[in-house]
């Protein structure tokens, strides 16, 4: 779990920018209040080291949770970010306004805007869970096919003993569609599954697989309580350590284009 520090630092430094500005306040506090998720600790100060990104290299960011694409870019990484919610992009686009070597843009995962190899690195943070159908496959290809020969390719999805899917009464994100009146939010991904998805992508090798937790995991008592637990984001991070194994619920995988 190292670097979570920094990555609090800089959410927290957006939003006392952003707030000092007239518009997007709420956006602003957000950052200040809720810099990182409880499951963020496990996966973005991941994501930054098994990336290996180096300055001056181009990498695809694919919907996560934009304060690495932020921390990236610092690091002197051209870095791309897309997601097909286009508040999301505009708000990262107010947030980071002026920030050098990085750019929001309005995409499907399942069949993104660029040429083949055009990116070092790719990565996308707790994302493919949320593509119904087969769309997480789809999506994943496309990572492929837009990473040079030898590039990384990171994800993180959420992961349980049993598959099992979580639908809802509107959509959270974009809407595609209902079906009998219920919309997809997201699947829990077991072994089973994480191999499909896997054999989904036959340009990508897999390097490393690993299932995590936080220990005490709070996860699911701060997302009761949101937004009253929000006070305790640091501690997540000073107290909680990593543990690997059975009883994770955070899969983690890194890919390598041949």
């Amino acid at each position: 779990m190292r670097g979570w520090t920094r990555l609090y630092r800089t959410s927290v430094g957006l939003g006392l920018r952003g707030f000092a500005r007239s518009d997007h306040r709420r956006q602003a506090a957000v950052r200040i209040l809720v810099p990182l998720d409880p499951s963020r600790y496990l996966e973005l100060p991941w994501a930054l080291e098994v990336l290996a990104a180096r300055p001056g290299e181009r990498v695809l960011d694919l919907a996560s949770p934009k304060l690495l694409a932020v921390d990236l870019a610092r690091r002197g990484i051209e870095v791309t970010s897309v997601d097909e919610f286009e508040r999301e992009v505009e708000i990262w686009r107010w947030l980071t306004d002026g920030e050098p070597r990085l750019r929001f843009e309005v995409a499907d995962g399942r069949a993104l805007p660029f040429q083949d190899a055009s990116f070092d690195h790719a990565y996308s943070i707790s994302v493919l869970e949320h593509i119904a159908e087969d769309g997480d496959e789809q999506a994943l290809r496309e990572l492929a096919r837009v990473v040079r020969p030898g590039g990384r390719v990171a994800f993180t999805v959420p992961y349980a003993a049993s598959y099992r899917e979580d639908w809802r009464d509107r959509p959270e994100f974009v809407d595609h569609g209902d079906v009998g009146g219920r919309y997809f939010f997201q699947r829990w991904y077991d072994d089973a599954r994480l191999d499909r998805l896997v054999g989904a992508a036959p340009a990508l090798e897999l390097v490393s697989r690993e299932v995590v937790r936080m220990q005490p995991n709070w996860n699911e008592a701060y997302v009761r309580a949101f937004p009253w637990l929000v006070v305790l984001g640091p501690i997540f991070g000073l107290l909680g350590r990593e543990v690997s194994g059975p009883g994770g619920d955070v899969a983690r995988l890194v890919l390598t284009k041949r």
